[in-house]
């Protein structure tokens, strides 16, 4: 009896091992962040089972088990624009076979193949969309010049959103066949949630005519990303500005004489662009007075990208009361409380 038990779990083992790349575990799929490289989502969820790409962006697609024995059909879609990753999508999946066990033989057992494991079918639990592809969006543009009338152009928009998700680039060659302010910022505003690199996002609103339109898209952009926190459905981590970037940005900072003009150069950095704790600091630094420090800390942190070296900004403060009040602030903003 003790040898049929080491023989079936070995029997187990194989098993489980010859299928290791059919199963994600939640873990891996929230290690998948913004900004990695294909290299580093390779290493975490193994190689896709399917793989769309064109000049503008990429789509890796998996399809996978989420339970080691018998559990959830997932699929999960990582999308790419310049190498690195944009956003992912996971839902449930259709049903997935397994490859049948090997025979495991033994003087005393002998195992045989058993039909596939089948895990029980689920309904997708939101719409798939995919990255439409060059002569996809080839294709679709040139339908698109054909369409004259700005609420056709809308409700053509609003028709392919239910499949397609878009680069900031594909967008904004569709803005520039739309006529009127009005129409191009309502396609902005429908598009914008399915764009998968909105990093990449301010040359299409600086397609708008006029400043009064074009802050009235990055208002809208403030406000999309300014309600959502970390753990949420669509969040977007902040990318911190390069260092050349942020150095030209501080010296117009600087150099402006009214606090009204420093407050509209931060409001128009709307997320995924930001900062980096270092750089923040550097605009804490400006301030004069306690209060002012602590406003200006709270006002930075939803666009800090990274918040593991916070202890930057707290330690501008020199009592331990001050340094709380803003650990306090940063634990109850990432948790929703604040």
């Amino acid at each position: 009896m003790k040898n049929i038990h080491i023989i079936l779990f070995f029997t187990l083992w194989v098993i489980l091992g010859s299928c290791s790349t059919y199963y994600v575990s939640n873990k891996q799929v929230m290690e998948v962040q913004q900004g990695m490289s294909r290299q580093n989502v390779e290493k975490i969820l193994g190689k896709p089972d399917y793989r769309r790409f064109d000049g503008d962006g990429e789509e890796w697609e998996y399809h996978r088990i989420s339970s080691v024995l018998y559990g959830n059909s997932i699929k999960i879609i990582v999308y790419f624009a310049d190498g690195r990753v944009t956003s992912m999508d996971t839902f449930n999946g259709d049903e997935i076979l397994l490859p049948p066990p090997p025979v495991v033989m033994s003087p005393s057992v002998v195992v045989t193949n058993t039909d596939p494991v089948r895990p029980p079918r689920y309904e997708e639990s939101s719409r798939r969309r995919t990255l439409m592809m060059r002569d996809e969006f080839d294709r679709f543009l040139s339908d698109f010049r054909m369409v004259i009338m700005s609420d056709e152009q809308i409700k053509y928009i609003d028709d392919v959103l239910l499949d397609c998700n878009f680069t900031s680039a594909q967008c904004g060659k569709i803005i520039d066949q739309i006529s009127g302010s009005d129409a191009q910022m309502t396609v902005m505003k429908r598009m914008y949630p399915q764009i998968v690199d909105k990093e990449n996002f301010a040359p299409v609103v600086n397609k708008l005519f006029s400043s009064f339109d074009r802050d009235k898209m990055k208002e809208y952009i403030q406000a999309y990303h300014g309600d959502q926190r970390p753990g949420d459905v669509g969040y977007v981590r902040p990318r911190a500005m390069s260092s050349a970037d942020f150095d030209r940005f501080f010296n117009e900072y600087r150099g402006k004489s009214f606090e009204s003009d420093r407050t509209r150069m931060l409001d128009e950095v709307v997320p995924p662009s930001g900062f980096t704790c270092a750089q923040c600091r550097k605009l804490v630094d400006m301030c004069t007075f306690q209060t002012d420090k602590k406003n200006m800390i709270k006002k930075l942190y939803p666009k800090i990208a990274d918040k593991k070296n916070f202890s930057i900004l707290t330690d501008v403060f020199t009592f331990e009361m001050d340094k709380r009040e803003m650990r306090e602030f940063a634990e109850s903003y990432d948790s929703g409380r604040n």
